[in-house]
This record gives C-alpha cells, sequence and structure tokens, in this order.
C-alpha cells in the first residue's frame, strides 16, 4: 500500500511538472492560437494605419502566423482608445499595438497618462524624420540664415508647426534648443498640415516642419530647400541629403517619429521572441520595404533591447523639451 502511494505521489509530481514547463521558463507556450488583432489608435488611411496594414500583409502572404492577422482602428480620446484597448487586453500576444513616437511626446507634455513603459516593447519596423524646409523664392538659402536673420531681429522669422505636443512639434523645439535659438523665431501652430503648407507656399510664414513624403514632393517640385533633418545623421532620401542633420547641431540623438510595436505587460518572452522574430521578417521583405518607400519612411528595425533603449532616450529628451512647452500657444 505504501508503494502505492508513492508511485502515484510521485506520478503527480511528475505531471505537474511537465504542466509548469509547458507554460514557465521550460517548454514554449504555443502562439498564435487565434486569430491575431494590430491595433491602431488613429482613423484608417494615415501611415500608421497604413504601416499596420502592410505588416499585416506581409505576414499573411509569408504565412509567418498559421492564424489570420487583422488590423482594428481605435481612434478616439485623443488615440487613448486605442491605447486602452491593449492594455486591457489579455497578456497573451493575440492582441498588440503599433503605435510611434507621439506616445513618448504627448506623455512628456501631460496630454496622455499613458506611456511607453506601461507595455512590454516587441520592437520597430519604420522611422521618418521631420524636415525643416524654406522657400525655395526666398534670399535665405541655409538655415544659418535664417538663424542669423532672426539673432538681428527676433520674431521676424516665423516657423509654422502642426498638431502641439506631436513629435513635430517636439523635433522643432530640440532644434532651437541645439542652436540656442530660444524665443528668437515666431512660432506659429496649425490645425492641419494642409493649412500649413497653404500658408508657407503663399509666403504667410517662413519655415515649416515638414513630413518626409510632403518634403520630397516639394524639394522635387522645386518649391522649398531642406534646411535640417530631424534624424541624427543625414537623411536617407537622396532628395534631402542637403538637410543639415541633428548631430552636426550638436544634439547626440533624433526626434524622428519611430513606428514599432507594443504589447500587453505580462506577455510571456517566447510569444515577444515570435513577434519580434516575424516583424524582422517583415522589414527584411521587399514588399514592406516597397511600401516603407512610398509613404517616406525608412525600414528600420529595432529588436526588442534596442526598442527599449530608443525609448528610454527618447522620452528622457522629451521629458526635458516639454518643459518650456505652452500647448495654449
Amino acid at each position: 500500500m505504501k508503494k502505492l502511494l508513492l508511485a502515484s505521489t510521485m506520478l503527480v509530481g511528475l505531471l505537474a511538472g511537465c504542466n509548469s514547463n509547458a507554460t514557465g521558463g521550460g517548454e514554449k507556450a504555443a502562439f498564435p492560437e487565434k486569430d491575431v488583432r494590430i491595433v491602431i489608435p488613429y482613423d484608417p488611411g494615415g501611415t500608421s494605419d497604413l504601416t499596420a496594414r502592410a505588416v499585416s500583409e506581409v505576414i499573411t502572404k509569408e504565412k509567418l502566423f498559421d492564424q489570420n492577422t487583422t488590423v482594428l482602428n481605435l481612434p478616439g480620446a485623443n488615440t487613448k482608445n486605442g491605447l486602452q484597448e491593449v492594455l486591457n487586453a489579455d497578456p497573451d500576444g493575440h492582441t498588440v499595438l503599433l503605435h510611434h513616437s507621439t506616445l513618448n511626446a504627448m506623455n512628456a507634455v501631460g496630454q496622455l497618462d499613458i506611456g511607453y513603459d506601461d507595455y512590454e516593447l516587441i520592437g520597430q519596423v519604420a522611422s521618418t524624420p521631420t524636415i525643416l524646409v524654406g522657400n525655395a523664392d526666398s534670399k535665405y538659402k541655409t538655415f544659418d540664415d535664417y538663424l542669423e536673420a532672426a539673432k538681428k531681429k527676433p520674431g521676424s522669422i516665423s516657423v509654422g508647426v502642426t498638431n502641439i505636443g506631436s513629435t513635430t512639434h517636439l523635433a522643432y523645439e530640440a532644434i532651437i534648443k541645439a542652436v540656442g535659438a530660444e524665443g528668437l523665431f515666431k512660432f506659429v501652430p496649425f490645425q492641419s498640415g494642409a493649412d500649413l503648407i497653404t500658408a508657407h507656399m503663399g509666403g504667410q510664414v517662413d519655415l515649416r516642419m515638414a513630413s518626409t513624403p510632403d518634403s520630397i514632393q516639394y524639394v522635387e517640385s522645386g518649391d522649398v530647400i531642406p534646411l535640417v533633418t530631424s534624424s541624427k545623421d543625414r537623411h536617407f532620401h537622396e532628395s534631402l541629403k542637403d538637410a543639415v542633420s541633428m548631430s552636426e547641431l550638436g544634439i547626440d540623438t533624433d526626434v524622428v517619429v519611430r513606428f514599432g510595436f507594443y504589447a500587453p505587460k505580462g506577455t510571456p518572452q517566447s510569444v515577444l521572441d515570435k513577434w519580434e522574430e516575424t516583424i524582422k521578417a517583415v522589414v527584411e521583405s521587399d514588399s514592406f520595404k516597397k511600401t516603407a518607400d512610398t509613404n517616406g519612411m525608412n525600414p528600420e528595425f529595432l529588436d526588442q533591447e534596442e526598442f527599449k533603449a530608443k525609448n528610454e532616450e527618447v522620452q528622457s529628451l522629451f521629458d526635458d523639451l516639454a518643459k518650456n512647452i505652452d500647448l495654449n500657444q
């Protein structure tokens, strides 16, 4: 009888150990086991939406997952609807967030109480700088020309920026701080990029912070001159390589829009690793590279640790820049 009890106890212990390995640090949990959702906190049609759908398309076409992958747009509440959806999702990797550096920016300026560190970071798939551009028919041809004019007569040179508190706005603030030009330029906020382009082309503002696709279009048409890129090094696009880089202005980092994936806290490491492996394959695919090029993005993969380190670096910079930003200006 004692031998029977001992054998039963050993069997129970063995089965418990096997079960523990299946869900813990032993064997990897199966993933995905059901449809995967990529949540976007914006309306369809924007760069975030296009990026997510390009990723989903490659995953499906290359059969990187053996389950369906869908994109879910959840705009509203200043992006909080989409952010909260992923925060509240089961931490199993089947619901993830595709977002970018605006999460860091909005947290820094106090527009959001959610930050990158509320998630498990999976990795980056692309980045795109913002460009400070000047009108081609202006007598000033370089950033130094505009800076000298602003020094001689503070407020005489105006700069248009959209979306106060955005990555684009903070990129402008970083440029101004780097050259010690606080208070020298006239800051003019705009509600939309289209309004800003019209004002700049019409001579209502001297300079504007522009997206990479916008910059490429107007530089190649001969309407504007690229002055400064918010990337650490010279811009990746041939048409914008004349723009001065952030490192040349003395900043040891960049202020670019970085698109990456975020998972709910507590997602198993094996699942994060599977996602990391998957998005790396996506970034290396010809299909994704083509989409990125069409939309003025640089297909640039960062793994979990690299993406986390970059977020820490960017958040620190944004928190510092945000100290002097008035959201009501």
